[in-house]
């Protein structure tokens, strides 16, 4: 298993940021992208609010969720989350930033099973790799399936990643992942154009998932 993974990721690496040049490089992105897609959609969910709804990612095995803060609203906002399989669990709103549009729910019903997760990139994206975005375009749809596209990113202005995976509305608070399968951002703008294809990077998240006393603590080390 973790032979397979390396491979992966091995592969990844060498497609990251290349333009391709053959159909052989558009069949190594292609293959690539079927060998991570098993695990990333199993950790997709759908999240409505009243008569909305969006997407989210599964990022802890007891149920925390990172999406838009659009999305989930504001704190302690009561959410229904709707799992791969159908199941439909009550969520809720623990942690927004509208500023940077990150968004955190977490599942409020006690599982008796462990979920399934992705995982954050450790390595910061860059201009030019190649990701895909997931989400529930046009909402739920069981039958249709999440909608999966392929991109690259165009820049990265302000921490904001900007791609040119085309997202419609219901895709709102979805993954972006690079070729590895690693979660690097939450779809927070979406509109017509390919411009208006905005995305919270990781950092946001870690600021509100840091303790407030682990943060003041760290503070003196970020300023010296």
């Amino acid at each position: 298993m973790q032979q397979g993974v390396a491979q992966s990721a091995s592969a990844s690496s060498r497609i990251l940021r290349t333009t391709p040049q053959s159909v052989e490089d558009l069949q190594r992105i292609e293959h690539q992208l079927q060998a991570v897609l098993p695990k990333v959609l199993s950790a997709l969910v759908c999240i409505q609010v009243n008569n909305s709804s969006g997407t989210g990612i599964l990022v802890s095995e007891k149920g925390l969720i990172f999406s838009a803060a659009h999305v989930v609203g504001k704190k302690d906002t009561v959410l229904k989350i709707i799992l791969p399989d159908g199941t439909r669990i009550p969520g809720k709103t623990t942690a927004e930033n509208s500023d940077s549009d990150a968004g955190i729910a977490e599942i409020s019903t006690r599982l008796n099973k462990n979920l399934p997760i992705v995982e954050k990139a450790e390595n910061r994206p860059q201009v030019g790799d190649w990701v895909f975005a997931l989400g529930h375009g046009g909402g739920l749809d069981r039958k249709r399936g999440p909608m999966v596209r392929l991109g690259r990113i165009v820049s990265l202005k302000n921490d904001v990643i900007q791609t040119d995976c085309k997202l419609i509305r219901g895709d709102s608070g979805g993954p972006l992942f690079n070729l590895n399968g690693e979660l690097i951002g939450i779809h927070s703008r979406v509109g017509s154009g390919l411009e208006d294809n905005l995305h919270v990077p990781m950092k946001e998240f870690d600021a509100l998932t840091v303790p407030p006393e682990e943060d003041k603590a760290a503070s003196p080390g970020r300023n010296g």
